[in-house]
């Protein structure tokens, strides 16, 4: 069973992105969103889903709001069409704010 982990605040302000990593399972993704984005060159995400079975997107008009890219990491762009397709393929959802 699949879940979409969902982290919208920045990792400087919250714990979100912590509280999302102690809970990712193999065959989950996270997509980063608004604030989330900010995670995006942090190496605690980068070790935790290198070589393993977790998908990690970033919402790319997030990402240029903030001048930010994800060149160099394992973390792909995805457009709002592709959120959608990310939530209908998941079983589960976790919003983390």
């Amino acid at each position: 069973m699949s879940t979409l982990h969902i982290v919208s605040k920045s990792p400087f302000r919250t714990d979100a992105l912590q509280r999302c990593l102690s809970l990712v399972a193999p065959g989950d993704s996270i997509i980063l969103i608004e604030d989330g984005v900010l995670a995006v060159n942090l190496s605690i995400l980068g070790e935790r889903i290198s070589g393993t079975d977790v998908s990690c997107f970033a919402l790319a008009g997030d990402l240029i709001a903030r001048s930010l890219t994800t060149a160099g990491t394992e973390i792909q762009q995805a457009d709002a069409a592709s959120f959608v397709a990310l939530v209908c393929e998941h079983r589960n959802s976790i919003s983390y704010g």
